[in-house]
Order: C-alpha cells, then structure tokens, then sequence
C-alpha cells in the first residue's frame, strides 16, 4: 500500500506512533504540520497504526524542515523511510525551496549524508529535573500580547525565517514558559516552551549574552512543576557548562543538515531549538 496524506482523523494514530518510537510529539505538534505543511503515512496491517510517517513544514518561501520520519520497529529495513523522505525531497524541492533542513541523530545523519545532507551545526537534548538557581543578571518578566513583535525578530533574525503561528501557539500551550528579558524599555531575549507527551519541552531561547540566557532559562523551568526538556544548539557551550552545575545532564545529541542552500539567519543569538521536529 502505497503513501497517503494523513489528514486531522489521522492526528490520534500519528501521536501513537511517535509514542511508540519513544518520542515526545502530541497530537497538537502534528496538528503543525498539516496546517502549515503537509505529512504523509503508510498504513499498517492494523487499520488503528500507522506503519511509517514523514512529515515537512514550510517557513516562507525559502526554508523548510522535514520531521518526523518513523517506522514501526517490526517494519523497518523495507524502504519505508527512505521512500517517505524521497517524498520529503522531492515535494519541497518542487515547490521552489531554497534550503531544506532538518535535524538528524547520529544513526539518521549517515543516512541523510548519503542523501546529499551536509552538517551545520549540532545540538543536545538536556534533562532539566531540578529548578536552576537564579543568577545575576537582567530583569526578565513573562510575556505580554505586545511583546509579540520583539519576540517575533528576534527569531526571524536568529532562525532566519518566520514562524509566527508556531511560536504563538508554543505560548497557547505552555504559557507559563513564556518570558522575556528587558533592558532600556526593550525586549532583548526570550524563551518560549510547549507541553509534551512524556515532559515539556523549553525553547527557542534567544539572548545575545549568557546572562540573559540563564535568567530566562531559570525563570522559565522554575515556573514548571518538574522536569523539562531542552535542545540546547552547541554554540552555546557557556550555557551548557552552566546547567551541568545546576544537575542538567545531556541525553543525546542531534546534527542540523542542510540540503540547497545555506541556512539563513544568525544562529549566534538562537540558543535552543524549537525542537529537532520545528528546528
């Protein structure tokens, strides 16, 4: 049985697989896609499971991330995955895409090269169990409707493409994670999160100086009630020696690989992911 489109009846079965696979996706991260991009499935044996998935989101004309490639254990090594992302490629690459991207574990990054993928940079998943301590630095407050357009430029000049309705809907869902840093009577770093299956997750985070980041990354896992997630990008070594004094431990490391054109955008001021699905 060939690939079909996965529509919002199919929201249900894509969170089941994600969950099988041990990831952290509900049904709303796959509600993303099909509104602002598209995902494809294979149905399984079992009219209740999805086989295989794949999924792309677009931001703007020029970027797009392929996500959420899976397979049911019991089904890998047929070419599900690599026909999935051939669809992947191919539909984005159609529609006049510039770059295609996406974030790879160290068994998908070899795959991918094989695809023509090449790295820019890396990133981990760290466990935050415990609240961070508070450090000296700039005021941080949570964020407010007017905020929005602050917030919004510092991803567009970090990510390098616009996410509005992703990033506001983070907010909708895990509103408590939401804060800003201010200095002069401007907003000069954020962070955001969501919940997740198993544990929220927090990012993006974007601060142009360690200080900042800590703030809000203390004011934003302090408001939660335990542990929490986070994707922190490699060039942001001081913030990692930092947590690992707070009791953070790294969980496992993901690659950004591009595909087309560079990556836009200055990744100096974007500290953590949006998630390896959302980049």
């Amino acid at each position: 049985m060939p690939p079909r489109a996965l529509t919002t009846a199919d929201l249900p079965r894509a969170e089941a697989l994600s969950a099988l696979i041990g990831w952290n996706q509900t049904q709303a991260d796959w509600a993303a896609f099909l509104a602002a991009g598209q995902a494809q499935g294979l149905d399984g044996d079992d009219p209740g499971c999805l086989a295989a998935s794949a999924a792309t989101i677009g931001y703007g004309p020029d970027l797009a991330w392929i996500s959420m490639v899976l397979v049911r254990p019991e089904l890998r090594r047929q070419g599900h995955a690599s026909r999935l992302m051939a669809w992947a490629v191919e539909s984005l690459r159609a529609a006049g895409t510039g770059c295609l991207a996406l974030d790879a574990t160290p068994a998908g990054r070899e795959v991918y090269a094989r695809m023509g993928f090449r790295d820019a940079w890396g990133l981990v998943r760290w466990l935050l169990p415990a609240p961070l301590a508070p450090q000296p630095g700039p005021a941080v407050r949570p964020l407010r409707a007017a905020d929005w357009p602050a917030v919004l430029a510092l991803d567009l000049a970090g990510f390098g493409a616009p996410r509005p309705a992703l990033l506001r809907g983070f907010a909708t869902r895990l509103p408590q994670a939401a804060w800003v840093a201010e200095a002069g009577g401007r907003v000069t770093g954020a962070i955001l999160g969501r919940d997740g299956l198993r544990l929220p997750g927090l990012g993006p985070l974007w601060a142009a100086d360690t200080a900042t980041a800590q703030a809000l990354l203390a004011a934003a896992r302090n408001a939660l009630p335990g542990p929490a997630i986070l994707d922190l990008c490699d060039h942001a070594a001081e913030l990692a020696a930092w947590l690992a004094t707070q009791g953070a431990t790294p969980q496992r490391p993901f690659m950004r690989m591009v595909l087309g054109t560079d990556l836009p955008g200055d990744a100096s001021r974007y500290l953590a992911a949006a998630g390896p699905e959302f980049g």
